[in-house]
């Protein structure tokens, strides 16, 4: 099948030494407990990194503050060198967040979801029937494009999340669990678009429990452990390892000008 929803990320700006990501004492609080606490790393352009950790490790934490979808308590976040506090509009085009709950709406159709999803993009409207239509056919949903996302099994809700990736030209993804509910030619989806994506140019950043998996398919890896970076490994990625005696400065109270 003809890879015509993967596009080659552009060239020019931002340069080479630019990361894709950077952290700097990164922290995020939930109830004056961490879910990340102090995590400093940096991930070059063009790499396909794991995240590695068990449950609440902060792997979810970290994807969505990069996605926008959730400010640090303080710290620093950028993508392409642009902090994703202070100027989270000129982020969320540049990236595309596969949430572990997939974000669809039940009472809209799968091509339904992805045309809303364009239009939320911005693509032009004569765009966007093309586009709904390479990614429905891309991830086996062109049978199903007119049933409600209600009736769909966790695993086709999974493949339409997939397929809503395919719609813009994103620099950066972020997936958190992506083979989560598929059964093996859903795995097998995955596993080829991220091939496609790796050799496209894109960054990518995997949350996932799978590592061996993935191992063939990722530069390098990050491991995360109650909130700090434990390991980094490979190519690609690079940050600050701490240990447990690291959490013991964010049990107290939040510093001042920090965010609930």
């Amino acid at each position: 099948m003809p890879l015509t929803t993967i596009h080659v990320r552009p060239t020019g700006v931002p340069d080479e030494t630019t990361p894709a990501v950077e952290t700097r004492d990164l922290a995020r609080l939930f109830r004056r407990s961490p879910a990340l606490a102090g995590v400093t790393l940096r991930v070059e352009a063009g790499r396909a990194i794991a995240v590695l950790g068990p449950n609440g490790a902060g792997k979810t934490t970290l994807l969505r503050i990069l996605a926008t979808a959730l400010r640090p308590s303080f710290g620093m976040a950028a993508v392409d060198g642009i902090d994703v506090a202070e100027q989270p509009e000129e982020i969320r085009p540049r990236v595309a967040f596969l949430p572990h709950s997939t974000g669809l709406y039940d009472d809209l159709s799968a091509a339904e979801n992805l045309r809303f999803a364009a239009q939320l993009m911005g693509l032009p409207g004569p765009d966007r029937a093309g586009r709904v239509g390479a990614a429905l056919d891309r991830v086996g949903l062109t049978a199903d494009r007119d049933i409600r996302v209600s009736a769909f099994s966790a695993g086709m809700r999974r493949r339409l999340a997939l397929g809503r990736l395919l719609l813009g030209h994103p620099r950066l993804l972020l997936l958190d669990e992506p083979y989560a509910a598929l059964d093996a030619s859903g795995m097998a989806l995955v596993d080829a678009l991220l091939d496609e994506w790796r050799a496209a140019g894109a960054t990518v950043l995997v949350a996932t429990h799978a590592g061996e998996r993935l191992a063939a398919r990722v530069d390098g890896w990050l491991r995360l452990v109650d909130g700090l970076l434990v390991e980094v490994g490979g190519e690609g990625a690079g940050g600050e390892v701490k240990t447990e005696a690291a959490l013991q400065p964010w049990s107290g109270a939040l510093p001042v000008g920090s965010q609930p």
